[in-house]
């Protein structure tokens, strides 16, 4: 093993599942592993991951596939920069557009402050791997989940939108309701909500943010209209995107 690869290694924590280094594939990029498959366990490796990224500086992904198509970006801690999650939600909506605003609402209000982001999430794992949507596992150099699309040049939601104003998007979300990242799938996003909007026009302007970032959603869940999605966001802990 190569003097640089061996550093990297060195890096990660001990006793991890088998798995491979895909990052840095050239200085400067993040470090990033991949587990080889499935990980028993999986959920539990997860919130264990997650409670050390502070001091490990790595962030815990679960995949549904051991996905090695990811090309990691150079590295340099601010992975949304130059990209205004404002700018990027009202770029993308139009009039014509659903939901029915007569004109761009703006952002919504931030919800109450989070005073637990690590349970909702760590939920959220356990449900993923239960439901068998995501069972490998990964780590990406970010400081925030919120970076890891932009980290990784994650492709799924190229079609729609850029994997750095995807992250623009999660960091304002992480802000404003305690949104985490804690999986992919080729073309879907698993975030948790540890702060839903508790007033139904915030709900509606939220809705209107995730309309415009993942439109393809709600022509999947056809049952999610104008009327039900807001509802939904004030209950829910999880939310699910999915790109075309």
């Amino acid at each position: 093993m190569s003097e640089p690869l061996q550093e990297h290694h060195e890096r990660l924590p001990e006793d991890l599942p088998p798995g491979r280094l895909v990052g840095p594939s050239q200085d400067p990029h993040p470090l990033v592993w991949l587990s080889d498959g499935p990980v028993r366990g999986a959920a539990d490796w997860w919130a264990r991951l997650y409670s050390r990224h502070s001091e490990t500086g790595l962030y815990p992904l679960l995949l549904e596939y051991p996905d090695d198509s990811f090309e990691p970006v150079g590295v340099g801690g601010d992975y949304a920069a130059g990209a205004d999650a404002a700018y990027c939600l009202r770029r993308e909506w139009t009039k014509d557009a659903w939901p029915p605003f007569e004109e761009w609402p703006g952002l919504a209000a931030p919800a109450s402050v989070a005073t637990d982001v690590a349970l909702p999430a760590g939920e959220l794992a356990t449900a993923l791997v239960r439901s068998s949507r995501a069972q490998c596992l990964a780590l990406v150099e970010v400081s925030r989940g919120a970076d890891a699309p932009a980290a990784l040049n994650w492709a799924g939601p190229a079609n729609h939108i850029t994997a750095q104003e995807l992250s623009a998007v999660l960091r304002s979300w992480e802000d404003r309701f305690g949104v985490r990242v804690v999986g992919f799938g080729h073309g879907s996003l698993h975030v948790s909500v540890a702060a839903p909007p508790t007033d139904i026009d915030q709900a509606r302007v939220l809705t209107a943010e995730h309309y415009v970032t993942c439109p393809d959603w709600f022509y999947v869940e056809p049952s999610m209209d104008w009327e039900t999605y807001p509802e939904e966001l004030m209950k829910r802990h999880e939310w699910e995107f999915w790109w075309d």
